[in-house]
């Protein structure tokens, strides 16, 4: 693994960049405001990064008492297709691999408890046509 970077679910991701940005002192990295139920931003301060994401390709977490308990738990692979066979060799239940428009391959899987982990690696690969 390369890296791992949590992506926070959010219901109103453009309150929550703010919140980074004004209140904790994060820099927006980059951002697609129109993407999603609300938008999608990864966000730096020093070394810790989080992106902050209202993804139509999640399902909606559940909130308890008002609040969001699961973010999603997105690695960056060095060969994203050579882990996804591992995976299934392993006896992983792993999605079937997609090109996103934001110009990533991924798979997705949950673990037993229920964490959605995204494992990404950059493409330039066509965009998977359901995943847009």
């Amino acid at each position: 693994m390369n890296d791992l970077v949590p992506m926070l679910l959010c219901r109103d991701a453009q309150a929550a960049i703010r919140f980074y940005v004004d209140v904790l002192g994060f820099e927006v990295m980059s951002r697609m405001d129109d993407v999603g139920r609300s938008g999608f931003a990864s966000l730096r301060r020093g070394k810790a990064q989080i992106m902050l994401a209202s993804p139509t390709s999640v399902p909606e977490a559940p909130r308890i008492g008002g609040r969001y308990t699961q973010a999603v738990y997105y690695f960056y692979p060095a060969d994203v297709v050579a882990l996804r066979e591992e995976v299934m060799a392993a006896g992983g239940a792993p999605s079937e691999l997609a090109v996103r428009f934001y110009g990533m391959k991924e798979f997705e899987l949950v673990d037993p408890e229920g964490h959605v982990l995204v494992f990404g690696q950059a493409t330039d690969e066509p965009v998977t046509p359901e995943s847009r």
